[in-house]
């Protein structure tokens, strides 16, 4: 028989005013030294601050509870150093969490109840700016919950029929996990609200991500082989995602950032994308020595930097996809000043696709990407003002495929609405 903690046994009062903290704390630990079980959170409103998972505990939300993210940014305390990765290139230097695993394993959030954040305290919200036409500013880079739910170095992680809502940072960073399943969320924060990211996988193995509901600010699934926070860089390979809604201010699916090394192996499939920004891109940016953010390159960043690997990304196929965007579709824009080893093996199979741009590739010679495929693919050109010029509604006349082998269209097909 599963070993059952209530919440309300360790002292949990869920009015909403009294802080919960204690209570969780204990009785997830009472779990875990115990062998494992599950820690209910039942019916009711609990506020709470930051909180340590431990493994072999399932944290149960009730379908009529409600976990309360409390808004003093003082008690979000910092990540200390650690054996699973090198907290000083916190990106943003941001180091703090909602509720954070380190080194665990066997270990779920679930339920049919809510995780409020409150994250729209820790912004100055201008209910004037309009979605899709820039974000809030936030009150402060650091003094802020950057990361939601924050799994490093973990296995076996589950996220299930939860109903998360109105991030400070990004919903959830699994750093360097294996074995991960995110299935029937749903993520909402506001179009406006800035770095509110939905599933951030970094340096992650075997990941199934279905049956979601993402709504964020910034990217909704977001795959990269960070490098700089760890001794030696680690492909993020075997994800799988399927039956998801997304929609994003940015782009709804994104590989790669600076200084990233490996991304291979991903599946995506049977997507809606609702009107968002961009629907799937392949990025790696310039880089900048000082007041970067990602990497982070601040004053106080550890010296000299980790030598890095180049970016590189393949086997990646996209399914069965609905989509509106106000700029392109699909694109990949490399730099030209950091080593790109390939981008190569991309398929896009049975797309319909509304968007204000053509897909568009900017690379160069040296990056080698090569074997992209369109089959079956429908692309609907209807401008927006991310698509136009100071005359008025203009998009591109072609696609531009800078320096691309092996593109290949069978039944590709474009219709103009304009």
């Amino acid at each position: 028989m599963t070993n059952i903690y209530d919440i309300r046994d360790f002292g949990a009062i869920g009015d909403g005013v009294f802080n919960c903290t204690d209570a969780l704390q204990k009785a997830i630990d009472k779990c875990s030294a115990d062998g494992g079980g599950t820690v209910l959170v039942s019916s009711g409103k609990y506020l709470f601050y930051p909180l340590r998972l431990k493994s072999d505990i399932r944290l149960e939300i009730a379908w009529d509870a409600v976990l309360l993210a409390g808004t003093d940014p003082q008690l979000y305390p910092e990540v200390q150093e650690n054996p699973y990765w090198k907290v000083g290139y916190a990106l943003r230097n941001n180091r703090r969490y909602v509720m954070y695993g380190e080194g665990i394993s066997h270990v779920a959030i679930c339920g049919q109840g809510k995780i409020d954040f409150q994250g729209l305290h820790f912004v100055h919200v201008d209910e004037s700016l309009k979605p899709f036409h820039g974000h809030w500013k936030r009150k402060h880079d650091q003094l802020i919950p950057g990361r939601s739910l924050f799994f490093v170095g973990c296995k076996d992680v589950r996220l299930e029929d939860l109903t998360l809502v109105d991030t400070a940072g990004w919903f959830t960073w699994f750093l360097d996990c294996e074995d991960v399943l995110v299935r029937g969320v749903t993520m909402k924060a506001d179009l406006r609200m800035p770095n509110s990211d939905g599933i951030h996988l970094g340096s992650c193995r075997n990941v199934v991500i279905s049956d979601c509901n993402l709504t964020n600010g910034d990217d909704c699934i977001i795959v990269r082989s960070m490098q700089e926070q760890f001794d030696e860089p680690k492909p993020c390979e075997n994800v799988t995602v399927t039956n998801c809604i997304l929609q994003s201010s940015c782009l709804c699916i994104r590989f790669g950032w600076t200084h990233d090394y490996l991304m291979r192996n991903c599946t995506f499939s049977n997507l809606v994308i609702r009107e968002s920004n961009v629907a799937i891109g392949v990025t790696s940016p310039r880089i900048k020595e000082i007041d970067q953010r990602d990497p982070p390159r601040y004053p106080d960043t550890p010296k000299p930097y980790p030598e890095v690997k180049p970016f590189a990304v393949e086997n990646l196929l996209f399914t069965n996809i609905v989509s509106e965007t106000r700029n392109y579709f699909f694109g990949i824009t490399l730099t030209d000043n950091e080593a790109v080893d390939y981008v190569r093996d991309i398929a896009f199979r049975g797309v319909h696709a509304i968007c204000g741009r053509y897909p568009m590739i900017t690379a160069l010679p040296e990056h080698h990407v090569s074997d992209i495929e369109f089959t079956d693919c429908v692309l609907e050109m209807k401008p927006s003002e991310h698509s136009s010029n100071q005359d008025g509604f203009k998009i591109d006349e072609s696609m531009r495929l800078s320096y691309a082998e092996n593109v290949t269209f069978n039944n590709f097909r474009i219709k103009k609405t304009f």
